[in-house]
């Protein structure tokens, strides 16, 4: 065999490796796009108060209801909720799919969901932020649709439970826009105040705020797409400090953030390495 022809094949052979391994990896992605996964994850405070000690926290984000591939999925996440019964529920935003700015048939396709979101419960409550996309899509008609269903929404606001816990919900940093000082007007000298904000980026603005002991988010579907073992994603959107990192995270010594996953998927109906997710935080007490 002459060597153009060894090159040739060696070329052949390459190119049928990177082929099959691209297939592979779509169709792992696809099979896995729906594939729920349901988290238990243990939230150290300090100085918590004993009558927050181990209250849980249900948490779902990024619907995207009625993108394709999600609707399923999103009917799988709120019935898996219905089962792990926490004492409250709080849904980070993104509850349609927006890529088509403003056009009628975002809500339309995700009417659906807000049905099924009513059926939700919790002791507590539920209570709910906007994500970009509800804005590209109509935060109004969101906003409306939600508290029709009895699911406040938090946006900028705060609220105090009967067992004291305050949680308090930003708007969405992009589109909002979300403002701290408003969500934490008249309680900004309490303690453990639970944050709900759909993009994790709000972090940054709370360097020097000593009130917030937990933030939850969404926003970055943990990348989406992501490589075994390092997590590392080819793009997440927010800031790098984000990139590849999903659950809990410790800010500082007094603030921890919990980034889910998301429940649906964006631009494309396809997840690899990084299952869509439902979460229930247990609060824990700890000494200072």
């Amino acid at each position: 065999m002459s060597n153009t022809k060894k090159t040739f094949s060696r070329r052949a052979l390459l190119r049928t490796l990177i082929y099959s391994t691209i297939a592979l990896s779509g169709s792992t992605a696809y099979a896995t796009s729906d594939n729920l996964e349901i988290l238990h994850t243990d939230v150290p405070i300090e100085g918590l108060p004993a009558a927050l000690d181990g209250f849980t926290i249900g948490v779902m984000s990024d619907f995207h209801a009625g993108a394709l591939g999600n609707n399923e999925v999103c009917l799988n996440a709120i019935q898996a909720m219905h089962e792990l019964k926490p004492d409250m529920i709080t849904l980070a935003g993104d509850f349609v799919d927006g890529a088509n700015s403003h056009d009628a048939e975002n809500i339309h396709n995700s009417m659906f969901l807000f049905q099924e979101l009513e059926t939700l419960n919790a002791p507590f409550g539920v209570f709910a932020v906007l994500g970009n996309h509800d804005h590209w899509a109509d935060s109004k008609h969101v906003t409306e649709l939600l508290t029709a269903k009895n699911i406040p929404v938090l946006n900028n606001r705060n609220i105090r439970l009967a067992n004291g816990l305050i949680l308090a919900g930003v708007d969405d940093l992009w589109e909002g826009p979300g403002d701290i000082r408003k969500a934490l007007r008249g309680v900004e000298s309490e303690k453990h105040i639970n944050m709900l904000s759909h993009n994790p980026d709000i972090n940054e603005d709370l360097i020097h705020d000593s009130s917030v002991s937990l933030v939850i988010s969404g926003h970055t579907h943990g990348g989406q797409i992501r490589a075994p073992i390092s997590h590392w994603a080819p793009w997440v959107p927010c800031g790098p400090r984000y990139t590849g990192k999903t659950g809990l995270i410790f800010e500082t010594a007094q603030r921890r953030s919990f980034i889910s996953k998301g429940v649906g998927t964006f631009l494309l109906p396809l997840r690899l390495f990084c299952p869509p997710d439902v979460a229930v935080l247990h609060l824990r007490s700890v000494k200072v």
